[in-house]
């Protein structure tokens, strides 16, 4: 078994999950103004945006990915890096978490990403009653 060399140690030691280069424009909202921004790079967790104007660390916004359809994510600010932008931990609201996924497992595995973050969930069926059912018949 060889040694892994001293910077890779590092990069696994810092982070928890693997960051994947991803490069998308983001509206950047907070209660009192909006503006655009663009992510540079993601994972599970977090995110990096290039923005102007970068909030304080702790500031709580949201960021929605400019896809085909927008991908709405929750942030808070970790890191401000000056003159370029915010690194942000995130969440996924319950209506974004299987589109976030599937952009981290088709970033993963090296495949177009922004198709698999752009599809919708599937909308449900409309579910007919029986009695509705029994009565036309």
């Amino acid at each position: 078994m060889s040694a892994i060399p001293r910077n890779e140690l590092c990069r696994r030691l810092r982070r928890q999950f693997e960051r994947f280069q991803f490069e998308v424009k983001a509206e950047v909202a907070w209660p009192s103004r909006k503006m655009w921004g663009r992510i540079t790079d993601v994972s599970k967790s977090g995110l990096f945006i290039e923005m102007d104007g970068a909030p304080e660390p702790g500031q709580h916004f949201s960021v929605s990915l400019a896809l085909n359809v927008p991908l709405k994510l929750n942030c808070i600010v970790r890191r401000v890096v000056p003159g370029l932008g915010v690194g942000v931990s995130l969440s996924a609201p319950e209506a974004s978490k299987k589109r976030f996924e599937a952009l981290l497992l088709a970033l993963s595995a090296g495949g177009d990403s922004v198709a698999a973050a752009a599809k919708a969930p599937r909308p449900e069926p409309p579910r007919v009653l029986a009695k509705a059912v029994a009565a036309k018949a």
